[in-house]
């Protein structure tokens, strides 16, 4: 196995990630599948509740933009994900 710095795919030359043991990695993937889980179940529930309340349209959610602040709140919640991945990865 190489000691060579594992490069993700979105990182340059001047980012890169050290080498990670398998323990970290497989940490980081079920942390993801978990969330990804719950969050998958709630959204449709509560999808499915609007719709049937007569407050969301079928299609709405699949059309929505964000724009403005909630872009921002977007992007800044993505980039604490990010940061709490690497945090795993270096432990």
């Amino acid at each position: 196995m190489s000691d060579a710095p594992i490069m993700a795919p979105t990182a340059g030359p001047d980012q890169p990630l050290g080498p990670a043991n398998i323990s970290q990695l497989v940490a980081v993937a079920l942390r993801l599948a978990m969330e990804v889980s719950t969050l998958r179940e709630r959204l449709r529930t509560q999808q499915l509740l609007l719709e049937q309340a007569g407050v969301l349209a079928p299609r709405a959610i699949d059309s929505f933009v964000p724009q403005g602040e909630e872009l921002q709140a977007r992007l800044a919640a993505d980039r604490e994900l990010i940061e709490a991945l690497a945090s795993d990865l270096r432990t």
